[in-house]
């Protein structure tokens, strides 16, 4: 049996984040270096952020979503309760 805590829960949603931000910055034909100097920061930690290994801050988010033209909802519709 497969334990669920906070921190795999948590590593999981990094993932599918780094995986959501990998998919749209390649549908937009940007290089990791052209996203992250877009937003001041390093192609490596684009790298990092799409690997899942560092956690997006929603401030972060946010800047992808204007850089991307993305609405939030794209990278968190996920995870919104549905009512």
């Amino acid at each position: 049996m497969i334990t669920v805590t906070r921190n795999s829960a948590a590593a999981a949603i990094n993932k599918d984040l780094g995986a959501k931000l990998r998919g749209f910055r390649l549908a937009a034909g940007l290089s990791q270096i052209d996203l992250g100097a877009s937003m001041g920061i390093s192609g490596t930690q684009i790298q990092k952020y799409e690997g899942g290994s560092n956690r997006m801050a929603v401030s972060t988010l946010i800047q992808f979503c204007g850089v991307l033209q993305l609405d939030l909802s794209a990278f968190l519709g996920d995870y919104l309760a549905k009512r």
